[in-house]
């Protein structure tokens, strides 16, 4: 064994989290303390020329020589992508568990096992979301698919259980409340529709190409402060008295701000959103919300009211 094949050997091990013992590596490998000892500094002045968040340490009792890993990233920011993770409930237990010791992995084991301890209740009673599907190559799929700008075939289950066949080009993925949602134009209809990541039974990638005009792009951004509600719908630019905490009103719909304020404490907020989806949200609020304009939206509400009074009636 040469020398560059036994300072690898010797690194493999350390970086395997084995502690060495230059006595015992001396008679390992068939050459001198000395040699040894030269080994190891050649492995530690590698890792800090490259930078590597690695370093060798030496054991004050024993002796012997170990690779510490040094934190990529803060405990703290770490702690915090955790506790993000495990409130949404987005992935199954398996795939939280493996998603979390990946990110474990970023830290030294002193900071790791800080944490483990942090989330180990939140981890040990976490109850993922009934469809129990496995999403995170799902996510990977559908982010190529939006950047390749490639056109599916697929089949999809809706909310009552009726499987459809559809066709689409995806053009965002994005996460709210619980759910990771797809959205596709449609060629037919000339829209977008909104589909729930884990509803896609079959997808097949066409060599089909779509072409968006500009003036029917969706622009990402502007996406995300319209649409944080399971259901979609029709944009709309409305304003409704809120009698609420107002600065939830605000976080819930970014796209809004307060134009009038009363003496009661109330306010009005004009906001743009997704006639559907938003309603469900403003009937949330029960009695703190009053829609005032436009007189199209506020039918609307009113008629949604109707339904509701009418399940109680009969």
């Amino acid at each position: 064994m040469n020398s560059n094949q036994r300072i690898m050997n010797i690194f493999l091990s350390l970086y395997q989290g084995e502690s060495l013992s230059i006595k015992e590596s001396s008679i390992k490998y068939e050459t001198s303390i000395r040699t040894i000892q030269r080994d190891l500094a050649t492995i530690s002045n590698a890792l800090h020329a490259n930078g590597l968040k690695i370093q060798l340490i030496i054991s004050p009792t024993s002796g012997d020589y170990s690779l510490k890993r040094m934190d990529h990233i803060s405990p703290q920011e770490l702690l915090v992508l955790g506790k993000i993770l495990l409130e949404s409930r987005a992935l199954t237990k398996n795939e939280i568990e493996k998603v979390i010791n990946h990110i474990l992995d970023e830290l030294s084991e002193e900071s790791s096992k800080i944490i483990k301890q942090s989330l180990a209740n939140e981890l040990l009673s976490y109850y993922p979301l009934k469809h129990q599907e496995n999403l995170l190559q799902l996510i990977w799929d559908f982010s190529t698919y939006i950047t390749e700008q490639t056109v599916l075939t697929f089949t999809y289950q809706k909310n009552r259980g009726e499987v459809v066949q559809r066709k689409g080009l995806p053009v965002s993925l994005f996460f709210s409340e619980y759910y990771f949602y797809v959205i596709l134009y449609n060629p037919t209809y000339k829209s977008y529709l909104n589909y729930r990541l884990d509803r896609f039974l079959d997808i097949q990638s066409t060599s089909e190409k779509i072409k968006i005009d500009h003036k029917d792009r969706l622009e990402d951004r502007q996406l995300r402060k319209k649409i944080h509600f399971m259901y979609a719908g029709k944009e709309v630019t409305f304003t409704f008295r809120f009698w609420g905490i107002i600065e939830a009103a605000l976080d819930k719909l970014p796209d809004s701000k307060v134009i009038k304020e009363y003496d009661d404490n109330s306010v009005v907020i004009e906001a743009t959103a997704y006639d559907t989806g938003v309603i469900m949200w403003l009937l949330s609020q029960g009695s703190n919300v009053q829609v005032l304009s436009p007189p199209s939206f506020v039918e609307k509400v009113k008629k949604e009211v109707e339904d509701m009074q009418k399940r109680y009636l009969n």
